[in-house]
């Protein structure tokens, strides 16, 4: 697994944060990703009502 933690310290609550960063998903094109996720979501979105 290529993962990369990073920790610093947060200004706002003065704790230290640690975040996981996955490195694999770097690998992922999301010119090939992107217009799938899209259509999904257009797909999903079809028949909903908006209130006025």
């Amino acid at each position: 697994m290529e993962k990369k933690v990073i920790k610093f310290i947060s200004e706002i609550s003065k704790k230290e944060i640690t975040l996981t960063v996955d490195e694999r998903l770097n690998k992922i094109d999301e010119r090939k990703v992107a217009p799938e996720k899209l259509a999904k979501a257009n797909e999903a979105l079809k028949g909903v009502k908006l209130p006025r």
